[in-house]
């Protein structure tokens, strides 16, 4: 049986406080939205399902290992979406097709389709009554 190991409240609150700054080089840690999502993504999975961190790092390696045998353009957050996405396939046993399904008809439905918003105003002002 694989050990699961949890991270402190401590070491998840280092873990964001070193991702939101720039690396030593000057690069950022996160160039686009998306690659930051990837990475919350992750760690709240973690943190909901307690699965071995480990397992997650094998099918990153895993995943950067296959990249590299094709000689595929280095793009470390998409290998760690690969990663992410073949650990909630295994251990939540979800569908691969019916996620690509399903974030089809998301990219499909329009930005604010749903979105429910405050006015500057009331809805409605009757100053006759």
């Amino acid at each position: 049986m694989t050990e699961c190991f949890q991270l402190s409240s401590d070491e998840l609150a280092d873990i964001r406080e070193r991702s939101a700054r720039p690396a030593p080089d000057g690069d950022e840690p996160f160039r686009l939205p998306w690659e930051l999502r990837s990475f919350a993504l992750a760690v709240a999975y973690f943190e909901s399902r307690g699965f071995p961190w480990t397992d997650f790092q094998h099918r990153l390696v895993s995943a950067i290992a296959e990249s590299e045998a094709t000689d595929a353009p280095e793009q470390y957050y998409e290998r760690w979406v690969e990663a992410l996405l073949a650990l909630v396939t295994e251990f939540d046993g979800v569908d691969p097709s019916d996620l690509d399904r399903r974030t089809a008809e998301i990219l499909a439905t329009p930005r604010d389709a749903t979105h429910q918003h405050a006015h500057d105003g009331p809805a409605a002002v009757d100053h006759a009554h």
